[in-house]
């Protein structure tokens, strides 16, 4: 560990940066970093897990520009004069062996360039456990891949872990041979791919962590970085969207009847620049004027998910019908939904009355047979002062007739004072069959419309047959 302790000194003084001890946690998938999230690297780990490594006027900060890929923002490197430097570490990656990093991949975006057309690298520097060495930096840089040149104006993607054998774009810093060639760690300047470094350095271990750099020998370039991805974790470079817009966006405009729930729960969108969608803020949604109601009163809050939206819960129209007014409400920002809670419908007084009998469907001359009558109600009102009636055949005479009114043996009456909802009343007639009847005999009934309305009259009759054998 002495070599070690070497080698940090001799870091501090080439860019400022200390390296961390072992064992610092990986970030986990889809980190994004903002640029309070990149200090200066110091002595002690970064809160973060990033830092940034700067010499003279070097500099490098996240920035909300409309050219990004993704997100609102990436992370700028500026690099003025040709001694300048900038480097932005991961600093997860310290202490892991070179061979435990199996995916390396990043973009840029060269926006200006003062000299041979360059872009950002990628730096690993690393103890070699080789040859004697305790310290080089592995260092990709795109332009030595020979896969596509560098452009400027427009993004592109560098897969620095799988660029073809022969053209990988790698070296090692202080051993520097001719294109092609083998340096003192045995893998062959600029055109080893990643597997040809890994396999040269099988013991070799990161210090400090995975660095994008903007190096000295580039001066006037001004480049983006952005999704830089390691071992599966990618870093998307974008600063808090700072919110400026608060706008209904869900479920204003309709109605619902009192005392029911409106259809569409209310949502709201929270937005900053460039329409960016602002994550993670509470909204409040306020009842401001008529008759609704949250679950638990005027009042809900409800968070902003990754697009921006925030949806309060159910929303119930309350007993009184009019314009109702809710008020959602971000920090200093507010928007209002207009809403309308219409009167329940007035429901016609009605009552479906329907009559049926209950004949059994053979009976023998000189008995006696028991004659059902039901009458029902399937409302929706409640029907009062029913009127049915029964009519017998020949041969057939009613002698008793519970709740009914006998005339001359061959009808029956009721009145019915009332006959509720939903419910039914049913009576018994005892019929004498004659002995000298015979054949199919018929018999009707039928009921009259009460004091409401009946919407329908086809089941106010009904007609059923019994065969009187001897």
């Amino acid at each position: 560990m002495g070599g070690r302790r070497l080698l940090a000194a001799a870091l501090v003084a080439a860019v400022g940066f200390v390296p961390l001890v072992a064992g610092t946690a990986a970030a986990s998938d889809g980190v994004r970093v903002s640029d309070d999230q990149i200090p200066a690297c110091g002595a002690t780990v970064s809160p973060t897990g990033y830092c940034t490594a700067v010499r003279n006027a070097g500099k490098a900060a996240v920035v909300d520009d409309a050219r990004a890929r993704t997100g609102h923002g990436y992370l700028r490197l500026d690099t003025p004069g040709g001694g300048d430097k900038v480097t932005v570490y991961a600093q997860a990656y310290d202490g892991r062996k070179l061979s435990e990093i199996t995916d390396l991949e990043y973009q840029t975006l060269v926006e200006q360039v003062g000299g041979p057309q360059q872009a950002p690298a990628l730096n690993i520097p690393v103890n070699p456990m080789k040859d004697g060495s305790t310290f080089t930096t592995l260092v990709f840089e795109p332009v030595y891949t020979g896969t596509a040149p560098v452009q400027t104006g427009a993004w592109q993607t560098w897969p620095a872990s799988s660029t073809p054998a022969g053209s990988g774009g790698w070296w090692a810093s202080g051993s520097i041979t001719g294109t092609g060639t083998p340096n003192r760690y045995g893998f062959d300047t600029y055109t080893a791919d990643f597997a040809a470094v890994k396999a040269a350095l099988p013991d070799a271990v990161v210090i400090g962590g995975i660095g994008i750099n903007q190096g000295s020998g580039n001066p006037g370039l001004r480049s983006g970085v952005d999704n830089l991805r390691i071992n599966g974790t990618t870093v998307d470079f974008d600063n808090p969207v700072v919110p400026t817009a608060l706008a209904a966006t869900g479920g204003n405009g309709q109605s619902a009847q009192v005392r029911t729930v409106f259809a569409q729960p209310l949502s709201a969108t929270l937005t900053g620049a460039g329409n960016a969608p602002v994550a993670g803020q509470d909204v409040t949604f306020t009842v401001t004027g008529g008759s609704a109601a949250f679950p638990g009163g005027a009042t809900a809050t409800a968070t902003t998910g990754a697009d921006g939206v925030a949806t309060g819960p159910a929303l119930s129209a309350g007993d009184t019908a009019g314009p109702v007014t809710v008020t959602a409400t971000a920090g200093t920002m507010s928007t209002t939904f207009a809403l309308t809670v219409t009167p329940a419908p007035v429901i016609p007084r009605e009552a479906d009355l329907s009559i049926r009998l209950g004949v059994p469907g053979t009976t023998k001359a000189g008995t006696t047979l028991p004659v059902t009558v039901t009458i029902r109600n399937a409302g929706p009102a409640g029907a009062t002062r029913v009127a049915g009636a029964v009519t017998l055949p020949t041969g057939l005479r009613a002698t008793a007739a519970q709740g009914g009114i006998v005339s001359g043996g061959r009808s029956v009456a009721y009145l019915v004072p009332s006959i509720a909802a939903g419910t039914e009343r049913t009576f018994t007639i005892t019929v004498t069959v004659d002995r000298t009847a015979a054949g199919v005999r018929t018999l009707d009934a039928g009921v009259a419309p009460s004091q409401v309305r009946d919407p329908k009259l086809a089941n106010n009759a009904t007609r059923v047959t019994t065969t009187v054998v001897r």
